[in-house]
Parts: structure tokens; sequence; C-alpha cells
């Protein structure tokens, strides 16, 4: 089973990516996701060092969170310090369980992808990019946010950036302008590219 790690800026596209993999059988990992679990299970960790103003009605308060952190980069690193560790574990225990259940291959959607030291569990790393106006108008129709905070993102992501070799690996990079009939060429053009068997009909 290969581990295909998923990565890009905020925006960029991954979900679209994914989404494809998926259709063809592969498992996909949102790794964002099990950070929202993460965030919950070190609630108290949080409280501790960020203070109560992240805590609503007994919850996390990610917007809140999200503010405190994406404008100080001690701050997100120690958001990351916390939280990090119990992503990668999950990660590696899905990677362990989707070869017993013999995927095709496992898609790590990640886009801290190496800076929580995911890499080595990869056979192959996609990156996709886009234009940093296009990422903007797709965070701002999702998420709601401001330009000026989009940008404080954007600087806490100056570290995800496309290369061609990643630890041994090679980096494949593919642009994502919105065409869904693309992407889908993409990914399968992609799989046969890495000798990835997809079980989908071209």
């Amino acid at each position: 089973m290969m581990v295909i790690g998923l990565t890009g800026r905020a925006c960029a596209g991954k979900d679209q990516y994914a989404k494809v993999f998926a259709s063809f059988g592969c498992q996909v990992v949102d790794v964002d996701s099990l950070g929202h679990d993460a965030l919950n299970e070190s609630k108290a960790a949080l409280r501790k060092a960020f203070g109560q103003s992240i805590i609503n009605s007994g919850e996390v308060d990610r917007k809140a969170l999200g503010t405190l952190v994406f404008s100080n980069t001690e701050k997100l690193r120690e958001l990351e310090s916390i939280t990090h560790p119990k992503m990668v574990e999950t990660c590696k225990r899905l990677i362990w369980e989707a070869r017993e259940e013999q995927k095709p291959a496992l898609i790590l959607n990640a886009a801290l992808l190496g800076r929580m030291g995911l890499e080595p569990l990869c056979d192959h790393i996609l990156f996709i990019k886009a234009p940093l106006l296009l990422r903007f108008f797709r965070c701002r129709g999702r998420e709601g946010l401001s330009f000026k905070r989009f940008l404080d993102r954007e600087r806490a992501q100056l570290d995800i950036v496309p290369v061609t070799d990643v630890q041994g690996l090679d980096v494949v990079v593919l642009g994502n302008l919105r065409s869904k009939k693309v992407i889908h060429r993409q990914v399968i053009t992609y799989c046969d590219t890495i000798g990835l068997r997809i079980s989908s009909q071209r």
C-alpha cells in the first residue's frame, strides 16, 4: 500500500483532489479534522497555555484560538507542540489499519505535512498550488476571513513551499484553477506515473 502526502497552502484545493482519490478507492485522512479532535483532547493544556479566553461553553473556541496564534509565531509553535504529536500518532494508526484492510493507497491530506514530521511516513508527495487571490476568495467564501486575517495565515505557512525533493522523495506539483474535470484527469495521470492502480472507471 502506498502512502501519499497531499499538501499545499490554505484553500489551494487539496480537498478537491482528496475527493477524487477517494472515488478511486483510496482512504483519505483529513489531518485538519484530526486537529479538531486533538484540540478537544488537549483542552486542559490549551487553557493553561493560552488562557480561559479560548474556552467557550466548555469547548475550545477554534476561532478565538486561531486569531491568537496566527498572528504570533511563538504561540503558534506552542499550540503545535501540544496538538501535533497526538495527530501524528493517529496518522500512524490509520496507516497501519489501511494496510491491514489492503487499501490501494492512503492519502494524508495535510497542509503542514512537513512541519508535522509526516513526510517520513509517505512514499510520494503531491503539492497543490493555486494563485494567492484565488485562495483568498475561496477562504473568504468558506470561512469569512478578512484579507488581513488571510495574510496572517499566509505568514504562518511560509514554510509550505513546492520543492522537487523531500527526504529523497520526488514531489509532484499540480496547479489548481477550479476545473473539476482537469483535477480528475490530473489525478489519473499522477496515479499512472507512480504506478498506483485505481478502481474508478475512466
